[in-house]
């Protein structure tokens, strides 16, 4: 277990995982404890940094999100810190990953189309400091979560 989280911690943070909009009733339910524990806890929880916000996740295709690539970036060792900070200011990368390996980042993003994705690059390849970038699209996504994995089960109501 985490430092300073107990089982109860733990089973509120799966709980909101698979529904922010959990009621403190239902959770409390859940977990055979009161609403104000529950209350106490989340709010604990948020101060302490383990829940850092609240959102709804959006499905990419009904808002014409089309299109899912990776985007590979190799750059000049010198430049890559401003490389970076520009990285993450494009509003269309969802993701920017500091990685291992022959690339320098990992980008994930998602656009309307092909045409979208080719202006990204031109604008990833312009930008003083990029070597090279390797692009991957995706054909279908078998998975994705924005969940992070504490445990399988939750006590039986």
């Amino acid at each position: 277990m985490k430092a300073g989280l107990d089982e109860k911690d733990l089973m509120i943070l799966n709980i909101l995982q698979e529904n922010g909009r959990a009621s403190y009733s239902e959770i409390a339910k859940k977990l055979g404890i009161s609403e104000a524990a529950v209350y106490g806890r989340v709010k604990k929880l948020i101060k302490q940094g383990y829940i850092k916000k609240f959102q709804a996740v959006i499905d990419e295709n009904k808002i014409g999100k089309m299109l899912t690539a990776f985007i590979a970036v190799k750059a000049q060792p010198h430049l890559y810190d401003k490389v970076l900070e520009t990285l993450v200011s494009f509003p269309e990368v969802q993701e920017v990953h500091d990685v291992t390996g022959d690339y320098y980042c990992l980008l994930k993003l998602k656009v309307k189309d092909r045409e979208a994705l080719a202006k990204i690059l031109d604008d990833i390849g312009k930008m003083d400091g990029v070597v090279s970038t390797e692009t991957r699209v995706v054909l279908r996504t078998l998975k994705e979560s924005p969940n992070v994995y504490i445990f399988n089960t939750l006590p039986s109501s």
